[in-house]
């Protein structure tokens, strides 16, 4: 049981986060917003008399997307990445970047085969939460994180110094939150 001397009545500022991702590392310095994902898991109804329905538990959760949004530095670097990320996932420009990506090779019979690891596609990304000293609090990782959708960049001539922003939508297995990285 928690006392009231226990409860810790700082709030979580917006503002004190950072967000590693393993597989694109220049993200990192730019990111601009970032969502913890929601979670929702289903329920089983079972009928329970004349006009009533009794609600259970259900046995499969799932999850938002984690959304990232971040500053595009001025040579297309951290988009750069992301987009190579998702061509290598789904060849867009040369199917060779699959094998080269994924670590694989084509069989005899000409079919794609692990060579050693078919996680390449995936990274583990962690959003971390500092206190409002600055200090790393609460560690979020998301498993087996990958690029859904990248966003355009929009462009306006005669516009104010404003950066060009970017969002970046990832799909992942689930997240924990932990006190230690």
């Amino acid at each position: 049981m928690a006392y009231k001397s226990d409860i810790n009545k700082s709030i979580l500022n917006r503002n004190n986060f950072r967000l590693l991702i393993d597989k694109v590392p220049t993200v990192e310095y730019y990111v601009r917003t970032v969502n913890i994902p929601g979670v929702t898991f289903s329920e089983a109804q079972q009928a329970a008399g004349i006009g009533v329905d009794a609600f259970f538990p259900g046995d499969k959760a799932s999850f938002d997307t984690l959304e990232v949004s971040f500053i595009v530095d001025e040579d297309l670097a951290n988009f750069t990445e992301i987009y190579d990320w998702i061509d290598s996932i789904v060849p867009i420009s040369n199917s060779k970047n699959f094998e080269t990506y994924t670590d694989t090779a084509k069989t005899k019979t000409n079919v794609l085969a692990s060579v050693n690891n078919d996680q390449n596609q995936y990274s583990d990304i962690t959003l971390v939460i500092n206190t409002n000293k600055n200090i790393p609090n609460r560690f979020i990782r998301f498993h087996d994180a990958f690029p859904i959708s990248l966003s355009s960049i929009e462009l306006e001539s005669g516009a104010d110094a404003e950066p060009a922003i970017c969002t970046v939508s990832f799909r992942f297995t689930f997240y924990e939150i932990k006190t230690t990285s």
